[in-house]
């Protein structure tokens, strides 16, 4: 973990001497780890009746003592995908929810959902695998209604099998998980598929416009100071654009041994894996 604390921009501040958190304005807070390695960065979405926390970070602090401090309603918990940095709280809330998948149903024992080995990946950072109790399966397409407040839940495989995204239309903004990031772009772990990632950035793209905002789930791209990582439309049509040329050319492409590298745009790098191995 990084001893150094950078100096948080704007809307951001220090909660405690761990954890970063910012007023987003339409009822949404970042909450970001920026002593973390990884520079996690989860989003509380507050509604008039409950509240959803899209992600919940690796688990070296407790995260559910910030939430609480940020509201007073119900909160449920939805993670962008199930690799350990985004799933590391999610024992700490009764209220949990996954996309319903007939893959993730299957993962259910006596009631308890268990994290498959790479799955979750914690293994790499020496993270356990804790088990939790799934509340609510939540319908692919469908609206989470917190009131007066509601998100679309869109599936992006890609990344991994189970990843989604949140889109708040009457705030245009799109909570993204790993699908977008302003750094390393993994698209070469166990599950990644190079042709639906590319075809996941599409379907974004179309969906969204130039005045939409992206949060993604890592940030600190400048060590002296953290931010929202925060993208755009161009953005995912970079990422398309790379994703694509990775999918469909059948020699390698980019540099590199593996991962293989290849550019997006000046904010993002594609790391990918050979096209025959995630097709």
């Amino acid at each position: 973990m990084n001893s150094v604390k950078p100096a948080p921009a704007e809307p951001l501040h220090w909660f405690d001497d761990y954890y970063v958190v910012g007023d987003m304005g339409e009822g949404a807070f970042a909450i970001g780890e920026p002593l973390y390695g990884q520079c996690n960065f989860s989003y509380l979405i507050v509604g008039t009746n409950r509240a959803l926390l899209f992600d919940t970070g690796p688990g070296v602090r407790d995260i559910a003592a910030v939430v609480r401090a940020l509201t007073p309603l119900p909160v449920e918990v939805l993670p962008s995908h199930l690799h350990f940095d985004h799933t590391g709280n999610l024992h700490r809330f009764d209220d949990v929810a996954l996309p319903d998948l007939p893959q993730l149903r299957r993962q259910v024992r006596d009631g308890m959902f268990s994290l498959r080995f790479y799955q979750s990946l914690g293994f790499v950072e020496g993270f356990k695998r804790l088990p939790f109790r799934v509340s609510r399966w939540l319908a692919l397409g469908s609206a989470i209604d917190l009131g007066e407040r509601r998100l679309q839940l869109i599936s992006v495989p890609g990344h991994t099998p189970e990843s989604v995204v949140l889109f708040d239309r009457s705030a245009n903004r799109v909570y993204a998980g790993d699908f977008i990031y302003p750094s390393d772009i993994y698209a070469f772990l166990p599950g990644a598929n190079l042709s639906e990632y590319a075809a996941s950035a599409r379907r974004i793209y179309a969906m969204v416009n130039d005045q939409t905002r992206i949060y993604g789930a890592h940030g600190c791209d400048r060590p002296s100071q953290v931010d929202v990582p925060t993208l755009n439309r161009s953005d995912v049509g970079a990422l398309a654009a790379a994703l694509a040329q990775a999918a469909a050319t059948p020699g390698p492409v980019g540099t590199g041994w593996f991962p293989r590298t290849l550019p997006v745009n000046g904010r993002m790098t594609l790391l990918a894996t050979y096209p025959w191995m995630a097709r």
